[in-house]
């Protein structure tokens, strides 16, 4: 197994300390994108169609009947979970695991 660094207890406070200034904050919030960004531009992965596309569970369309959701993304996920079982239609699993999430946090 492979050596993984941890910070000790004085450089998490460091860290946390200097995250308190907003301009380092954003200059870090900035170099963590920038270095995603960099690693997905020379990867071959296809992530708009990762995952694929599924027909939604009888559950998953009785919950969300149930629960329309709270925000904007959460509605527009059951509104399609809603039409995908209905029409028997696949649904990108974003929208799926969106509602599985949901169910998950109340318990159901």
């Amino acid at each position: 197994m492979a050596y993984k660094w941890k910070p000790n207890a004085s450089q998490r406070k460091a860290f946390a300390e200097r995250m308190k200034n907003p301009q380092e904050e954003k200059a870090y919030t900035q170099r963590k994108i920038d270095k995603a960004e960099k690693r997905r531009a020379g990867s071959k992965f296809d992530y708009d169609s990762a995952g694929g596309s599924y027909i939604p569970t009888r559950e998953q369309y009785d919950f969300a009947m149930r629960n329309g959701g709270i925000t904007p993304e959460q509605s527009e996920a059951c509104n399609e979970i809603i039409y995908g079982y209905s029409y028997q239609e696949k649904v990108h699993h974003d929208q799926i695991h969106i509602v599985n999430e949901m169910r998950r946090a109340l318990n159901v």
